[in-house]
């Protein structure tokens, strides 16, 4: 028996030993926050202090070594972060994470970014000598010097690779991801081409499509609607798979000092983005003589993509212009290399690009290009024998233009002002943004960026072009004095929320837009009081009331007759709505209730036409989340008929009808309406790793879940997916919030959704994610005062 014992001892003994050895070297990967480290390259000493959420705050005595600072302390808390993006847009998704990333580096591959980041490389960092080019570069060498000698994270390990050093490349890359990130066509414009082919213009009305402007650009059966369905949900099935977060949208507003208890500028920022983990943004604070800025960082980038300092800051929203078309080219069907092109069949081009495929064979994927751009039949595996007789194209701006969006953050950066500031503006080219500015000095601005697409008066870009025909080709660009722009208007404020922006000189500009539900809460509650401070403005960032859903409501409790001794369950449900206010707060059943009914009325409305798999996709889009109040008020809808019957339905009969299966939906076990309908609990955010994708690893990367208030459309926006399930698991919302009073900026506040680090085992990986729940604040600290706690890293040179 003892020695029974001595073995299970000695066992135990080994195991603990063991997991001691892990513990400690997966701690060992972990961000240091103290110490010191030596650098190559660095001229003199660089001192970084940590705050008390790990924000670094970095001071150098030149700008050369504050690069080489930020992009060392950048790639200790985000490397992975920083590879995944860099993967995601060359393609090379598959080399780390196996086949069933194929069709998403596919369609990256598809859209042409890799290439375009090489010939930048080559345009801005050869033989020109650009203002960017020093620090740019002395960032690259902080990244690519802890690839070398820090401490990689352990995701590295586990996926079995190091990272390869990053390059000028990369960071242009990476800006064209993020401009991908704020484009809709190619998602959204073959639902509309084959609702269009297979019903008419009408059915486009209630997406605010106008159908009377829409020209008659193919014979309904010139494009199979079985192939534009197909294109349209394997785009969408590789979104999905789609590792890293994409831009959804943004709130922003600023006020000049009449409207402040201050007498100075206050500007408002959150920008919407699908949550991930790591979150979007890192914060830094960076001071070298002639410079300080505090700024929010995209993962690989040197330069804030927004921020603040003593004199001036910018924020940003997304200006959802569309500068993506997708064209219809004719193939010879003797030749199917050649498409009609000026009266003439010519080849397309062809490149032969090779996927590295882990645990399997390379792939060799040959994309074909018109003169439009890349085709995408061959991107996507579900559609790709089926070219019928014609290969869609896409044209996009990002991949036309010369991409000079760097050059505008490092100016942007280090302006003087607002006319330094203002002279920026047209060197963001490829992105569609709402610059959103505020001054010390009493300024307030706004202007939309982004090359706007000059198109002829007869295409509907809504829909897929017919590219045999030159006369539907692009005309070219506007000139920036044609872009939307307010400065320091007689109002005193201006609101951007991805809302349709105002005619220049008659022009109006195609756009997958938000409704404008956002901007007119926001205006609403900023009328109500002239001496508006960074708290009380917080409030209205974390506003979560819906005017339009009780519109609907009203028109509910006006239309829907109920018959109580018959369904007891509907009557219960029609008193919840009855006393709901319009909030989407976490105790809330009216939220529940309303967002289960407004599911149901789309389906009802819908899925007779276009199916139960494509309503499934097409529930998360902007184009039906913003036509819900027009059909809802459009009594006369062609949606409000069920095709698959012989009587003719009426809105009356689809709003009964969806409100008796929202009762349904609602019941308990017992039968009864359930007892806890309250918004928190099927209301939910996780805020989800690459690798926490799988179990059981979802428990050890994932940050969550949190019961969260807001929902669609209300200025805490919360992104959901109206479904049958009720479950409403939060898809994207805030990835900052941030309120600056120009009378103190160093008294600016912010949040971030989980924490700085990308680190799972740094202190800040989740250290801010209750807080944000929680709808609360902290310091965005530029000067610290004594009873900060601060950790200190001082990064020293390296001697050769």
């Amino acid at each position: 028996m003892k020695w029974f014992k001595r073995i299970t001892l000695s066992i135990i003994l080994i195991l603990a030993v063991i997991t001691a050895i892990i513990f400690l070297y997966l701690k060992s990967t972990a961000p240091k926050y103290s110490g010191k480290n030596k650098i190559a390259g660095l001229l003199e000493k660089v001192e970084v202090k940590y705050d008390k959420y790990g924000t670094p705050h970095i001071y150098a005595k030149n700008e050369h070594d504050a690069y080489i600072a930020l992009g060392w302390v950048h790639a200790q808390d985000r490397l992975f972060q920083m590879e995944m993006i860099r993967r995601v847009t060359y393609g090379r998704l598959s080399d780390i994470l196996g086949k069933d990333l194929i069709d998403v580096d596919k369609s990256m591959i598809s859209l042409g970014l890799g290439d375009k980041a090489k010939e930048c490389e080559s345009r801005y960092f050869g033989s020109k000598t650009e203002e960017f080019q020093n620090s740019s570069l002395a960032y690259l060498q902080g990244i690519n010097q802890f690839i070398e000698e820090g401490t990689l994270p352990v995701e590295f390990k586990m996926l079995g690779f190091k990272p390869e050093k990053f390059t000028p490349a990369d960071i242009f890359a990476i800006i064209e991801y993020m401009s991908f990130g704020f484009t809709s066509g190619i998602n959204q414009d073959p639902f509309t081409t084959e609702i269009y082919q297979k019903f008419g213009g009408k059915y486009l009305e209630d997406f605010g499509i106008d159908s009377l402007s829409i020209s008659k650009l193919f014979k309904a059966d010139s494009i199979s609607n079985k192939y534009l369905h197909e294109i349209w949900m394997a785009k969408n099935d590789a979104d999905d798979k789609m590792p890293m977060p994409q831009w959804t949208g943004s709130n922003s507003w600023v006020l000049s000092g009449n409207l402040t208890k201050s007498g100075k500028p206050i500007l408002a920022n959150d920008t919407h983005i699908k949550y991930s983990q790591p979150a979007v943004w890192y914060e830094t604070y960076m001071e070298f003589p002639g410079h300080k800025f505090y700024g929010y960082y995209l993962a690989g980038v040197p330069y804030p993509i927004e921020g603040h300092n003593f004199n001036y800051g910018w924020g940003l929203t997304i200006f959802p212009f569309d500068n993506m078309d997708l064209y219809a080219e004719k193939i010879n069907p003797e030749n199917p290399n050649q498409y009609w092109n000026n009266s003439k069949w010519v080849n397309f081009t062809e490149k032969t690009y090779f996927i590295k495929v882990k645990g399997s064979y390379d792939i060799a994927y040959k994309l074909k290009s018109s003169k439009h751009g890349t085709v995408l039949n061959e991107a996507y595996s579900p559609i790709k024998s089926r070219f019928n007789d014609k290969a869609i194209s896409l044209w996009w701006a990002a991949t036309k233009l010369d991409n000079t969006t760097l050059s505008a953050l490092y100016k942007m950066n280090n302006s003087k002002g607002i006319d330094d500031f203002a002279k920026t503006m047209e060197l963001i080219d490829i992105v569609g943004l709402n610059v959103m500015y505020a001054d010390a000095k009493g300024n307030i601005a706004w202007w939309a960026t982004g090359k706007l697409v000059n198109r002829p008066a007869h295409v509907n870009p809504m829909l897929i072009i017919d590219g045999s025909k030159e006369e539907n080709d692009i005309i070219g660009f506007y000139p920036f004095s044609k872009n939307p722009k307010s400065i320091n208007p007689k109002c005193g404020y201006i609101i951007t929320a991805n809302n349709p922006p105002h005619a220049v000189d008659g022009i109006t500009y195609s756009g997958y837009y938000a409704p404008g539900l956002r901007a007119k809460r926001i205006e609403d509650l900023l009328l109500q009081q002239n001496k508006w401070t960074t708290e009380s403005l917080q409030k209205v960032q974390l506003d979560v009331h819906s005017d339009r859903d009780l519109r609907i409501v009203k028109l509910l409790l006006n239309e829907v007759s109920i018959n109580e001794k018959s369904n007891p369950e509907l009557k219960q449900v029609m008193e919840i709505l009855k006393n709901w206010n319009g909030d989407y707060d976490i105790k809330s059943s009216g939220a529940t209730v309303f967002s289960q009914f407004i599911y149901f009325m789309l389906s009802d409305a819908m899925e007779d036409e276009i199916g139960e798999e494509t309503f499934d996709q097409l529930s998360s889009s902007y184009l039906v989340r913003s036509s819900i109040e027009q059909l809802a008020f459009n009594e006369k809808s062609v949606w409000w008929d069920n095709v698959n019957t012989k009587i003719r339905e009426t809105r009356n009969d689809i709003l009964i009808s969806a409100m008796n299966k929202t009762a349904v939906s609602l019941k308990g076990e017992n039968g009864k309406l359930k007892d806890d309908l309250h918004w928190g609990k099927y209301h939910q955010l996780t805020h989800v790793h690459p690798i926490g994708r799988k179990k059981p690893f979802d428990k050890i990367f994932n940050v969550g879940p949190f019961e969260k208030s807001g929902s669609n459309e209300v200025i805490d926006k919360e992104g959901i997916k109206y479904n049958k399930d009720g479950q409403y698991d939060i898809i994207n919302g805030p990835a900052l919030r941030t309120l600056v009073d120009f009378e103190k900026p160093n008294n600016a506040l912010g949040i971030l959704p989980t924490g700085q680090s990308g680190n799972v085992f740094s202190s800040h990986y989740s250290d801010q994610a209750q807080m944000f729940v929680d709808g609360k604040y902290r310091r965005q600290i530029m000067e610290f005062e004594k009873s900060d706690k601060v950790k200190t890293v001082i990064l020293e040179p390296k001697s050769k």
